[in-house]
């Protein structure tokens, strides 16, 4: 008997050891899923904030990298689905090339206060659905920056950096550099990849410029489309030769071609524009029901003049400004299935999630229509999308289930070049090279 409760004692006093253990370490693995843990991407902390872009100013289908010391600023625009207005601040979080902070103290890329305020809003204007417009530019009048690298936005509550309502990437390269890339991109040449992906092949030339370590000092990122939900990495040079680094690999280097992204055109409210069916405003909303798409994924390729998966917001009635003019919709999306796919789940995908797989993007199965469907809620103007799978117990989204993969799409594909030589504590970007990809 003795030995009996003793078994029972050391039994319970493992167990309760262990659950503590498993309660700490899922604690730790789940501090990202908290609403305030700050993350370094594109983020939006709050539900009633809508329609965040970040691009040069006057550009807003351009990725926002600019260069160092130059007058042409970025634009942050973002919606508070709210008539109240909030006092929000902004800072600016120097990051190396991998988008973790980097040792910089803010003094030491910032001329300016290290915070600021959002000064710049408007209220909507003959909209159901009441909002208030922020703008930001950076660098301003009181903030700018001196040193080039990866940087991260951050908006937040006045007086309380913790509550945090997005953040955004940007870059900054260094002016006048005299790297330069040379970048040719075609069909892929293995043989397994030949018709549905693009090969990214470049060369760097370092001209006067110096680097005593190129495998060790240097890193190289290529983004297709200007995302970096599948930007590719840890690429090395295949050699070395006259101050020049070739990467001319054969496969380690290609994209997924994918598809040309679906078009919708919300832009009026009264009719209907491209890839809608009807528009109608029922209690104060407006409603758009987008024709039914079907899967392209045995489909050979068709050109289709897109976006690349990005947006602009407008209003099509004259006079009118999309800024603050536009209203927002309810859009509902189909998607034909004759079932539902019972190991995954579909998502809309694009710039207007944020190039990630959003809960609210989710569709559902329609078993009586055959068809998953989702409703997002948009603000007027031209979107991009496509459908993507996510398989159970995956984090990375397949884009080619439904949408197919073509080695002819046309897709824009851009090259960072940062270098940390030696004693520098940070990363420098030293070149940016853009492609525009077109097999027609």
């Amino acid at each position: 008997m003795r030995k009996l409760a003793l078994v029972i004692f050391i039994w319970l006093n493992f167990c309760q050891i262990g659950n503590c253990q498993f309660a700490t370490n899922t604690e730790s693995n789940h501090d990202y899923y908290e609403i305030d843990f700050l993350r370094f991407n594109n983020h939006n902390y709050l539900e009633n904030l809508k329609t965040v872009t970040l691009h040069p100013k006057g550009w807003p289908l351009a990725q926002p990298i600019l260069t160092l010391g130059e007058d042409h600023p970025l634009e942050l625009h973002f919606d508070i689905l709210d008539s109240t207005m909030g006092n929000y601040m902004y800072s600016l979080i120097h990051c190396d090339y991998n988008w973790k902070q980097s040792e910089l103290d803010p003094q030491e890329y910032l001329d300016g206060p290290i915070e600021d305020f959002l000064s710049e809003y408007e209220y909507s204007r003959n909209t159901y659905q009441r909002y208030i417009h922020y703008t930001l530019e950076i660098p301003n009048f009181t903030t700018r920056i001196t040193k080039s690298g990866n940087y991260l936005i951050k908006v937040f509550e006045e007086g309380d950096q913790d509550q945090v309502i997005l953040t955004r990437r940007f870059c900054i390269v260094e002016e006048s550099s005299p790297v330069n890339l040379d970048i040719n991109v075609h069909q892929a040449t293995r043989v397994n990849q030949r018709y549905s992906h693009q090969e990214v092949d470049f060369s760097i030339s370092f001209g006067s410029y110096a680097v005593t370590n190129p495998y060790a000092d240097l890193n190289v990122i290529i983004l297709q489309n200007h995302s970096w939900e599948n930007a590719m990495t840890d690429l090395k040079p295949r050699f070395v030769k006259d101050r020049m680094l070739d990467y001319d690999y054969d496969g380690e280097n290609a994209f997924e071609g994918l598809n040309e992204f679906r078009l919708l055109d919300i832009g009026d409210t009264r009719y209907t524009g491209r890839g809608v069916k009807r528009v109608t405003f029922t209690e104060n909303e407006n409603h758009a029901y987008l024709e039914q798409d079907k899967s392209r994924s045995a489909i050979t390729y068709l050109q289709n003049p897109d976006l690349n998966g990005w947006f602009y917001t407008r209003n099509n009635r004259e006079g009118t400004e999309g800024n603050v003019d536009a209203d927002y919709v309810h859009t509902h999306f189909s998607l034909k299935r004759n079932s539902a796919i019972a190991t995954g789940d579909i998502y809309i995908y694009g710039a207007l999630t944020d190039w990630q797989i959003k809960p609210e993007a989710k569709m559902s199965f329609n078993q009586l229509e055959l068809q998953y469907e989702a409703d997002l809620y948009l603000k007027q103007g031209l979107y991009n999308y496509m459908y993507v799978l996510v398989q159970d117990g995956n984090e990375r989204a397949d884009m080619t289930f439904i949408e197919g993969s073509h080695f002819e799409t046309e897709n824009d594909f851009t090259i960072l070049v940062y270098h940390r030589p030696l004693g520098l504590d940070y990363d420098k970007l030293i070149s940016v090279g853009e492609f525009k990809y077109s097999n027609n």
